[in-house]
């Protein structure tokens, strides 16, 4: 009998600590790991960076403030390893152009036409995502400002 009760405490412990584990893997299994469901390529890091920025501007274009600092770290978008692997590399070259050149026009500007150039660069994303990856779509729009 004495046996009979120290097999089912074992088991009972095995099977506790086999639940425990389960749960924790479940939870693990659960967590969050990325906020893009395609992975965190570098261009998908860099655009999270680039869409900061822009919501940034967008706010301080709106309180009538200066512009959030840029020192053309967004240049490497170019060579940046890609979710999309197969990705269309003239069309997305074209655009990575536009793009800079868009922000180059912004930060050389008067405050004047600051509103208008930080639109051409948010348009400039919405040109682009319209063709690919269109989810990032509804917080671009977000970004621009009315004149």
């Amino acid at each position: 009998m004495k046996k009979f009760i120290l097999c089912i405490g074992i088991v009972a412990l095995v099977v506790g600590l086999n639940a425990c584990k389960s749960e924790k893997e479940k939870e693990e299994a659960c967590a969050p790991t990325s906020l893009n469901p395609n992975g965190d390529s570098e261009l998908a890091l860099l655009m999270r960076d680039m869409a900061k920025l822009s919501e940034a501007n967008a706010i301080a274009l709106r309180e009538g403030k200066e512009l959030a600092p840029y020192k053309g770290e967004f240049t490497p978008m170019k060579k940046a390893e890609r979710t999309m692997k197969d990705l269309d590399e003239t069309f997305f070259q074209g655009m990575s152009d536009i793009y800079l050149a868009n922000m180059q026009k912004l930060y050389e500007a008067k405050p004047e036409d600051r509103i208008s150039l930080h639109n051409n660069v948010v348009e400039s994303c919405q040109a682009c995502h319209n063709q690919i990856c269109p989810g990032p779509l509804k917080r671009i729009d977000k970004m621009l400002v009315k004149l």
